[in-house]
């Protein structure tokens, strides 16, 4: 349950669903045209992980096309992938594609990171480099000697479209909390002192925000249509390595399929996806007054949405992105693959540091957790020892209470004992008291 009326009562397509499930539990591995191989973080669509629905929105179409799909999750990383594949697609930049097939050609879909996968040290072992924007492929060229190609990432009309409920809500935004703020908190913060604020994303037990804010609940991917069909306005927040090469989230083109308005503090590259009237705001403290200039005059700003909402579904879809990406896997598959043996030692190498590493972190999670254990041990032994000591006082006040009470009779008696005349005395006093028996 998602814990809100429109959403709980909101059902995606179950065909667009199940279409989804299928290829992520790799239901559609063959195809006329070649078979593909998607390096994703995990196959399980309730994760949130954003790697996995942008592949998957392009393997949709891609199917299509003509390919066959298949996932290859983290947890079969340190295995070699399978002979048959035509291309594996790699959506990560922690993968080392030492252990790809050498008869499949490796694809590097630079979709954010720039940086960091313009200094990896084998970059040579692509076939082909794709990334989301122009600023990012010319990073990319400046490190890597074979083809680079624009690929942005998109939507799915299928699955992002209005939905029939009442847009009568303000603000929200879809961002997941990874542990780093990047200015978002401050955004909300100002807009959620004039107005409600609702924020829907992962992690929610590790934030503190402002009163106005109202981060309750993550949402299901699948009911993400129904919030950007309910709210207004859909903050779209990039981490500063998107922003630093113009990469779009793909909340962007989805909220904007579906008829909100978008508001990015990502505005480098918009222009050459003729996304320029986007409305953006740079610094937090200008995101209200962006808000308020779209309200003033409500017949405007209806028109952009749905001239942007236009644009979206003119050049920003998946059917379209995978048309393009089919080509340039043609390409792929035609070079010649490079030689990866020493490569292959390197990735089950790393995939080795990789466990070692999460063991390290769950040994180092149960020490803590038995230090814990034996933290509690010991106050329950100590509060035991309390116990017990109090106990022995109380034991042996009592048999000291006991000796004396029959060390006082004992001494009674023997008084007796000592003087006979005293109990003849007390013997005849009560002889002498005694009612005679009736006749």
């Amino acid at each position: 349950m998602n814990e809100d009326p429109v959403l709980d009562e909101f059902a995606a397509d179950p065909q667009v669903i199940s279409e989804y499930e299928a290829l992520a539990a790799g239901e559609y591995s063959e195809g006329s045209r070649g078979r593909l191989l998607f390096v994703v973080s995990t196959t399980d669509l309730s994760a949130s992980h954003g790697d996995v629905y942008v592949g998957l929105g392009l393997a949709k179409y891609l199917r299509r096309e003509g390919w066959g799909i298949t996932l290859w999750p983290t947890e079969r990383w340190s295995d070699v992938t399978p002979e048959g594949f035509d291309a594996a697609i790699v959506m990560i930049e922690t993968y080392v594609p030492g252990l790809v097939h050498p008869d499949t050609a490796a694809i590097a879909w630079v979709r954010n990171w720039t940086d960091r996968w313009a200094e990896l040290p084998y970059l040579e072992a692509f076939a082909q480099i794709w990334c989301s924007s122009e600023l990012s492929a010319t990073r990319m060229r400046e490190a890597y000697p074979g083809p680079v190609e624009v690929l942005p990432l998109a939507t799915d009309p299928e699955l992002f479209s209005p939905v029939d409920v009442p847009r009568d809500r303000g603000v929200v935004t879809t961002a997941n909390y990874w542990g780093s703020d990047r200015g978002l908190f401050a955004s909300l913060a100002l807009v959620a002192a004039t107005e409600p604020v609702t924020w829907f994303g992962r992690n929610m037990p590790y934030l503190t925000l402002p009163e106005g804010i109202d981060h309750s609940r993550r949402v299901d991917y699948f009911a993400l249509p129904a919030v950007y069909s309910a709210w207004n306005f859909v903050i779209d927040d990039a981490i500063p390595a998107a922003r630093d090469y113009g990469a779009q989230n793909s909340r962007l083109f989805d909220a904007l399929a579906c008829g909100a308005a978008v508001i990015t503090n990502n505005t480098r590259a918009l222009d050459e996806l003729d996304l320029d009237e986007v409305l953006c705001y740079d610094e937090p403290e200008e995101l209200p007054e962006v808000l308020r200039t779209a309200r003033a005059d409500p017949e405007a700003h209806a028109a952009l949405t749905a001239r942007l909402r236009d644009v979206v579904l003119g050049q920003h879809t998946y059917a379209q992105r995978a048309a393009a990406a089919s080509v340039f896997l043609e390409r792929a598959v035609a070079a010649s693959v490079n030689d990866r043996e020493l490569l292959a030692w390197t990735s089950r190498v790393r995939e080795q540091l990789r466990t070692m590493e999460i063991d390290y972190y769950e040994i180092r999670g149960r020490l803590a957790q038995i230090e814990t254990d034996r933290d509690a041990l010991r106050t329950a032994t100590e509060e035991l020892r309390y116990w017990y000591d109090l106990s022995q006082m109380r034991v042996a006040a009592l048999e000291s209470e006991a000796a004396n009470h029959w060390t006082r009779r004992v001494g009674y008696y023997a008084g007796y004992v000592k003087s006979p005349r005293r109990i003849v005395e007390r013997l005849r006093r009560s002889s002498a008291s005694a009612t005679p028996p009736a006749e």
